[in-house]
């Protein structure tokens, strides 16, 4: 991971651009650690999550995917991954560059704001690669954007495109490629100046209602998810 500071604000990017920052076990273990020790800085007032390269995070390595359901992998590294996604204390605003496929569409749905470039497309590709929705996004898709749209993303797997992504409310505001980045720090800089406790409260009581929700729609994925890669085996 890259990490930078501006002010009060880290600026963590996944740097595995080549692969379309594509969550290896490598690089989700790091992020989970880059999004802790974020966590744990008292320097630190909110958190900007961004890609290095052409895309923001093409989902989970498929090369990891298919060891995972081969059991020659754990899943252990996106899980932590996506626990410190979803319990970050710290304001956490996703900077979608390019491509925010899979995980990389469906982490936003844990974020506290995602700011779309104009070049960014989502798409959870699940029916077309044959597994089922995950972290929770088969409950938080269609409370966010409504069932008939959740229900056209996860069953064709197509994309969506920046504005659209606004317009549906899978994104805060559309911006320029170039100035992403500092639209996100700009944001997040006016949440660090805020009341600590009192943001960390505004968190805690938005998601206390949420957990019990994405936990039972994780537990009906992950049946759903095992059962799809064992017949694949």
């Amino acid at each position: 991971m890259d990490v930078t500071d501006a002010g009060p604000v880290r600026v963590l990017a996944f740097d595995r651009p080549e692969k379309l920052n594509a969550l290896s076990a490598d690089l989700a273990d790091r992020a989970t650690a880059a999004l802790l020790a974020a966590d744990a800085d008292p320097t630190v007032g909110a958190v900007v999550l961004t890609g290095s390269g052409r895309a923001f995070c093409a989902g989970v390595d498929l090369d990891h995917l298919a060891a995972i359901g081969a059991g020659t992998e754990s899943s252990e590294h996106t899980i932590q991954f996506n626990n410190a996604v979803r319990f970050m204390g710290k304001p956490l605003i996703m900077a979608v560059n390019g491509m925010a496929v899979g995980v990389g569409c469906t982490m936003g749905l844990h974020a506290d704001l995602v700011i779309a470039a104009e070049s960014a497309r989502f798409r959870t590709p699940f029916s077309k690669i044959g597994v089922a929705p995950e972290i929770g996004s088969s409950r938080l898709l269609p409370a966010q954007i409504g069932h008939q749209r959740a229900s056209w993303m996860l069953l064709t797997s197509e994309w969506v495109d920046a504005a659209t992504a606004v317009e549906w409310g899978l994104a805060l505001e559309v911006v320029l490629d170039d100035g992403l980045v500092a639209r996100a720090v700009e944001i997040a800089s006016s949440i660090a100046a805020n009341d600590t406790d009192a943001v960390a409260a505004a968190k805690d009581t938005m998601r206390a209602w949420r957990l019990p929700l994405i936990e039972e729609a994780e537990r009906v994925e992950n049946l759903a998810f095992r059962a799809l890669l064992d017949r694949d085996r």
